[in-house]
């Protein structure tokens, strides 16, 4: 299974931060693997919260239906999500500093392809990692 685990600062609050990366509502905002990411439900995130994400990745088009499933308000949330023959996993975990915070965005997935697929995906999807962290940060720091 690639994963990839990313680590980021921000001179802003905690709270503040966890609450715009938790929302996968806003995922497109700063993963540029989506184009559109959505909240299918209401009320305050929780687990069960749903969403639905559309993107790509190398190439082929991904649509995927991402819950909650842990979540721990405001230092971790973890989302899972299916579709197009593939799962992942997203951790989000943040951190108060002195300065700030400290984000730890982990990922990963597999797919429904043989397992020697998924390991020569291993260096493009770290590289996917990368640039989902940058994205957050150009994101968060306006």
């Amino acid at each position: 299974m690639p994963e990839t685990t990313e680590t980021t600062t921000f001179a802003r609050p905690a709270q503040e931060v966890f609450e715009l990366v938790a929302d996968f509502g806003n995922l497109a905002d700063w993963d540029p693997m989506f184009d559109e990411s959505m909240r299918l439900d209401e009320g305050p995130l929780d687990v069960g919260s749903r969403f639905k994400v559309k993107g790509s990745m190398a190439g082929q088009a991904i649509d995927l239906d991402m819950e909650v499933v842990e979540y721990n308000h405001p230092q971790r949330i973890v989302v899972e999500g299916t579709g197009d023959g593939l799962r992942t996993k997203e951790d989000i975990s943040v951190v108060p500093t002195a300065e700030g915070c400290e984000v730890t965005y982990h990922s990963a997935f597999e797919t429904d392809k043989p397992d020697m697929v998924d390991a020569a995906t291993k260096p493009a999807f770290v590289a996917i990692g990368k640039r989902a962290i940058n994205g957050m940060q150009e994101w968060i720091r306006g």
